[in-house]
């Protein structure tokens, strides 16, 4: 999200990903070593191509049965910028909050879904702060 516009960056699957041509969030795999808090900053610069200061909120936790589990966060930056696209990213787009894009992936829309984290990324978009 840009505290400059209030606009949320949200990234385009390509068809070479799971739930491909859907929107979605970026992320990835936490590493060994690695906290959820570390991995997202290291998925901010190798999928988004962003290496400018960041503040990170967490947000939705998905867990899955298996014990897999997704940590989502929210990204702040002061500007808009034009990420770095990688093959997992086939196009992307800069929204107002409510403004949702479609097709969604299944895990940007139990993200949006999630009443806390609804909360968090609305409060920001106004230019709120986050905790």
């Amino acid at each position: 999200m840009s505290t400059q516009s209030g606009r949320i960056l949200i990234p385009h699957r390509s068809d070479q990903c799971q739930q491909p041509n859907t929107w979605g969030t970026w992320g990835g795999a936490v590493d060994a070593g690695e906290t959820p808090l570390d991995a997202a900053r290291r998925e901010v610069h190798e999928e988004a191509g962003y290496h400018a200061p960041v503040t990170l909120t967490p947000l939705y936790v998905f867990r899955h049965e298996s014990g897999f589990a997704y940590h989502n966060f929210l990204a702040v930056v002061q500007h808009e910028f034009a990420p770095t696209l990688n093959w997992e990213t086939q196009a992307f787009d800069w929204f107002t909050f409510g403004e949702w894009p479609e097709p969604a992936h299944f895990g940007l829309t139990a993200l949006l879904d999630d009443p806390d984290s609804h909360a968090i990324i609305k409060a920001a978009s106004n230019g709120d702060p986050v905790a």
